[in-house]
This record gives structure tokens, C-alpha cells and sequence, in this order.
């Protein structure tokens, strides 16, 4: 039974969310309105915003400008006494929108005047951990050694991929006072954390994923999209209670930039570096060749797209100079260069529903996407999850919607 509400989902019977909002003492539950998650890949964290009606005049009143903690929790309710799911969120706002309207000159004591007032909120543990200052000398340590030290002294758990890690010892890293989020960026940058392009940030819960997304399509996937078909049976799918499950009948968006990214980055790559003990080395790095190696693949008979005979390697060459090329490494190469290659090929769609929400925030996983259609059969396969944004709103009853932004390197020819 499909819904004519505003996020237009799709109504399951007996399956609906609860919503707690704290705002400091004040129970906030019945005034919200509507939340929305936003996660990726390139963010340290989680921003959640919140739409919430009150008093304006409140957050004056009461010195409301960010001391108070913000407690969210997201309930999914199932036709059985159990929850199916419940998300707890520590938050604190970092901004907000509000109109103040025209009020008297003297205060009444009995106006009140409800209006939407927006949160904009962040993780509170998630913050404090990619802003601890960091201020600290290595000796011969890997980039492993050095950010799992790191993690223990900002005090959060990490989950650091295995699959390609960077086994390179720096004899030296001196890091003046800077943020955790700023370190773990400059050694990718300086001497690569993987062979393939990294991805960091911290989940909701204070938890650090430091992930290879070059291996994720070699895992199992922590999500199954389905673009279902005009005429085939849906029932199965659309009533699955796999909360890895999902679905979408709606539009859905795809680009391939090989041609931009091959003009930009040039097909033959030329690093010339200056390491220790040698005047100067040259790494030659054939891009197309790299991609199929170092790129998120799709590997049902994987291509890489791009026009050889407008972007010649016999006549554009890229040259790159501005790195040490520490001991003749080339993670580095492999760092830097694998994260411009990585999302040649994107796909976004948009799933609705009863969502389940933790499995909609693991940016960086893998997501396996089954196109039903002959059409669109190219679209299908493995993706990792880029980014989401998980909407709620708040009309007769809570519904929820979902945009999800999926990337690879290469489109399949299946």
C-alpha cells in the first residue's frame, strides 16, 4: 500500500518509529519534527540536523547556545513487543536556524509562539576524538604503529583494515600540536596508510574506521540494493525484514567521468622524486593499468572507459614533483593517486520504507547493487557506500526516506 505523505514511502502495517528528544532536562520528543543523518566518507563525523518547534525566545531565555547536551533516540518498532532497532545519539548543536518574529516591548510572561527551530548537531564523542590536539615524536615506526598509538591516547576503539596496509618504517615523524583528524590525513598524504585510497572518519557510536576501500568489493557486502523492475513481483523483496535489504523504484542517477579523470591526471604519470642517499629517481605509473589494480572494481568483466586516441599517452603526460618519494615507497603514489581514480563511475538512489537506519550509515562498506532490469543490467554490482542522508519527518505518522551515493572506478560490461 503505497503512502501519499511527504516522503512518499512505502507503509508497512505494524511497523513504525519512536522518537526521544532531550534537550538538557526538557523531555522534546513531541516537538520534533523531522531528522535527518548525514554520513560520508570524506567527513571526520556524523552531522544530524534537527527540526524541532518551540519558543524562539527559549533559546534567549534560557541560554540556549550549545551547553546543553542533546540526547536522540531513534526507535524502530516491529509488530512484536521487541524493538527491531534502537540508535542512541549524544549530540551537541553547532549551529542553529531561527526566526524571531515581532514580539511586545515588555515581557508578558504568557507569550508563546511556536516556531521550527534548526539544529545542527555533530556526535559529541565522535568530535572529541578527531579534534584531540596531538603533539608527539616516532622513531621507525609504520603509519599502523603510529595511528593505533594515536587512537589510545585519544581513547576511542578503532578498526583498522588489514588489506593493504602500508608496511614502510619512518625513521622520524615529528607532528607539532595539531588535531588526531589532521595527522592521520597528513601521513596518507606523505607516505600512504594503504595501497589504495583510504577512507577515515569516526562512527556515531566513537568507534574509528580507518578502511582500504580497494578491498571492499572483495568482501561481503553490508548492503543489497535492489532496482526492481515494472513488471516483475515485488512482494518478495518489498516485504523482506533483512535489515540489509533494500529497494527502490524511483529514478535512479549515474555518471562515468573516465575521460575527465584520464584529461586530468594524464595517462602516463611521471613521478620524479628526490629520496634519501639518490640526487633523484623517476616512478612511471600507467594510469589505466593502476586503475584495474589500485581502483574500486568491479570485476564482472571490468573496463575502464576512456577515449586513447583523444587522451594519448604518447602525447599527454602528467608530471608530479612535489613529494620526497621517501626510500623509492610508492604507497604514497598509490595513496594520493588511487583517491582520484576512485569514483570514476557513481550511482545515486533513493530507497524509502520503514528503514532501518545503522545499515544506511556504514560509509565506506560495500554495497551490492541488482538491477532487475535488462536495461540497466550495467548499473549492477559492487559499489562502496560514499555517502548518506537518511531523512525522518514527522507527518501523521514517522516516515523515512534515504539518498544513497555509491562510487567504483569502472563500469561493468556484463
Amino acid at each position: 500500500m503505497a503512502s501519499s505523505t511527504p516522503l512518499g514511502s512505502a507503509w508497512h502495517p505494524g511497523i513504525t518509529y519512536d522518537f526521544i528528544l532531550k534537550i538538557g532536562d526538557e523531555d522534546r520528543s513531541t516537538d520534533l519534527t523531522k531528522v535527518e543523518i548525514r554520513s560520508t566518507v570524506s567527513a571526520p563525523y556524523q552531522h544530524i540536523f534537527l527540526d524541532v518547534l518551540m519558543d524562539a525566545h527559549d533559546l534567549l531565555l534560557y541560554d540556549m547556545f550549545g551547553q546543553q547536551l542533546i540526547k536522540l533516540s531513534i526507535i524502530l518498532k516491529g509488530k512484536v513487543p521487541e524493538d527491531l532497532e534502537q540508535v542512541n545519539f549524544e549530540l551537541m548543536y553547532i549551529d542553529t536556524d531561527t526566526e524571531y518574529r515581532t514580539g511586545q516591548a515588555s515581557d508578558q510572561g504568557d507569550q508563546f509562539e511556536r516556531t521550527k527551530v534548526r539544529l545542527k548537531t555533530v556526535c559529541v564523542d565522535a568530535y572529541r576524538t578527531m579534534s584531540t590536539m596531538i603533539n608527539k615524536i616516532y622513531f621507525n615506526k609504520t603509519p599502523y604503529d603510529i595511528i593505533t598509538d594515536l587512537a589510545s591516547i585519544v581513547g576511542a576503539e578503532i578498526e583498522y583494515d588489514t588489506a593493504g596496509r602500508s608496511s614502510l618504517a619512518i625513521d622520524q615523524l615529528l607532528i607539532p600540536p595539531t588535531t588526531f583528524y589532521n595527522v592521520v590525513n597528513y601521513l596518507d598524504r606523505t607516505y600512504g596508510v594503504f595501497n589504495g585510497p583510504m577512507a577515515f572518519h569516526t562512527t556515531y557510536d566513537n568507534k574509528i574506521k580507518l578502511q582500504n576501500l580497494n578491498s571492499k568489493p572483495n568482501m561481503a557486502q553490508a548492503i543489497t540494493l535492489h532496482l526492481l523492475a515494472t513488471d516483475m513481483n515485488m512482494e518478495p523483496i518489498t516485504t523482506s525484514m533483512d535489515p540489509k535489504v533494500f529497494y527502490t523504484t524511483s529514478p535512479v542517477v549515474s555518471s562515468y567521468k573516465g575521460n575527465a579523470v584520464f584529461s586530468v591526471e594524464a595517462p602516463i604519470i611521471k613521478y620524479i622524486v628526490k629520496p634519501r642517499n639518490v640526487l633523484s629517481n623517476t616512478i612511471n605509473v600507467e594510469l589505466e593499468s593502476f586503475a584495474y589494480t589500485y581502483g574500486i572494481i568491479e570485476k564482472n568483466n571490468p573496463r575502464i572507459y576512456y577515449n586513447s586516441s583523444a587522451i594519448n599517452s604518447s602525447k599527454r603526460i602528467g608530471y608530479e614533483k612535489d613529494q620526497t618519494g621517501y626510500d623509492n615507497d610508492r604507497t604514497f603514489i598509490v595513496a594520493n593517486l588511487s583517491q582520484n581514480i576512485a569514483d570514476m563511475a557513481t550511482t545515486i538512489a533513493t530507497v524509502s520504507g520503514n528503514l532501518p537506519t545503522l545499515n544506511l550509515m556504514v560509509v565506506g562498506d560495500h554495497v551490492k547493487i541488482i538491477s532487475h532490469s535488462a536495461d540497466h543490467i550495467k548499473l549492477g554490482g559492487s559499489y562502496i557506500l560514499k555517502g548518506s542522508d537518511i531523512q525522518f519527518v514527522k507527518a501523521t505518522t514517522w516516515e523515512s526516506m534515504a539518498r544513497l551515493y555509491m562510487t567504483r572506478t569502472n563500469v561493468a560490461s556484463q
